[in-house]
């Protein structure tokens, strides 16, 4: 009798192959742009809140994380959306997030956060 792993098992599909991502896709793109669309609400949220934007601590968290996905996740987006890996609404959430990252370009700024590379280019 052989045994498959259980993750190998429960992952496959009706036809028995693993499901895979669209063809023609990036796989995590989606699970990227959430994360990043949840920093920048989290982003505003901080520095709308003097209490918040004045805690010291609390702002170096969170610019741990912020700095970990834009340099991380956002220029592997970039890349992706410059290989035309994204679907049609990838695309369309990715330029969505790309606007806002300029939107609260001053903010992370005025917070002494990493400012966001947009559209992949970094600042100078």
């Amino acid at each position: 009798m052989r045994f498959r792993p259980w993750g190998i098992r429960n992952r496959q599909a009706a036809g028995g192959a693993p499901p895979g991502p669209e063809p023609g896709t990036a796989p995590g793109t989606a699970a990227d742009l959430d994360l990043l669309c949840d920093q920048v609400e989290r982003l505003r949220e901080l520095a709308g809140d003097p209490e918040q934007a004045g805690d010291a601590d609390r702002v170096y968290d969170f610019g741990i994380r912020w700095g970990a996905f834009l340099h991380g996740r956002l220029l592997r987006l970039v890349r992706y959306e410059r290989r035309g890996a994204l679907t049609a609404a990838e695309r369309d959430r990715f330029a969505d997030l790309c606007a806002q990252l300029r939107d609260v370009a001053p903010l992370a700024e005025r917070l002494g956060l990493a400012v966001p590379p947009v559209d992949g280019v970094r600042p100078r």
